[in-house]
């Protein structure tokens, strides 16, 4: 049985306006992990992890949220909500009853707004870079995010993309990856999806905890809003695993090594993968 193909096949499922697109990879008798980018992003921001799953015997699924990558058009709306259900309905079209369920940053928050909505189909969950949804920041982060966001709005496009690049990482081998991925979502998508992300982020009622594996990971040089809200998080429920490697929001990307080790050594714990094949 062949476990890994460098150039998969993509699966397409039309779903409220929006042909979404997504590749799976691995096993098919593995476990299944679903991985969700962030902003902007696309299926392309986990390409360090895809083959490390795969050769520790997972079966992994990349997918581009509505509007990102090849999952166009955006469709008339986007939310926390409606990509989290985008995720449940390929889940079903795979199908898979249950998955590991990962993301970073918005794709962080959007794992926890499924987890909290269909926590049957939930394994584990893994959150990459962002905040606890409903753990609001204080009132002067409150405006400043609201402030950045409608000041993308407000940009030149050109200067928004070259902005959001030289911010959100320092590595540059990462800085080109986000500069070639950010021009595959135009400038109304690209305010669309911060305003969900912003929703997200300002989230007045707290997740529901759930009997499922957590892993929380992040870079000592996150975003201090983040990285403040992930320790709150982890306080609050001492049976999170929390991790800290070195990096910063993209840590998955500008660190894979210690990434991944942290990633398999949780998900051997809570879902092994069963013997190698």
């Amino acid at each position: 049985m062949t476990t890994h193909q460098l150039h998969p096949e993509a699966r397409e499922l039309e779903r409220d306006g929006s042909r979404l697109t997504y590749w799976l990879q691995g096993p098919e008798d593995g476990p299944l992990i679903a991985l969700t980018h962030g902003v902007s992003l696309d299926r392309h921001a986990f390409s360090g992890q895809v083959p490390v799953l795969v050769e520790a015997g997972y079966r992994v699924l990349t997918w581009d949220i509505r509007g990102h990558g090849r999952s166009q058009p955006m469709g008339p709306d986007i939310s926390l909500a409606q990509i989290a259900d985008d995720l449940v309905a390929i889940l079903d079209d795979v199908p898979v009853d249950r998955a590991v369920i990962a993301g970073q940053s918005l794709g962080g928050m959007v794992v926890q707004d499924l987890l909290d909505r269909y926590p049957d189909r939930v394994a584990a969950m893994v959150v990459i870079g962002a905040p606890a949804l409903g753990d609001r920041p204080g009132r002067v982060m409150r405006v400043l995010q609201r402030l950045r966001v409608h000041m993308i709005r407000a940009w030149p496009d050109r200067l928004l993309r070259r902005v959001f690049t030289v911010v959100v990482t320092k590595d540059p081998e990462v800085r080109a990856y986000i500069a070639h991925a950010t021009e595959q979502l135009d400038k109304r998508g690209f305010v669309a999806v911060s305003f969900a992300a912003m929703d997200g982020y300002l989230r007045e009622e707290r997740a529901r905890s759930h009997d499922v594996p957590v892993l929380l990971v992040h870079g000592e040089q996150e975003e201090r809003s983040v990285l403040e809200s992930m320790h709150r998080w982890a306080a609050r429920r001492p049976a999170v695993r929390h991790e800290v490697v070195a990096g910063g929001h993209l840590v998955n990307q500008e660190n894979p090594e210690a990434f991944n080790q942290a990633l398999l050594s949780f998900l051997a714990e809570h879902v092994p993968s069963g013997p190698r094949r």
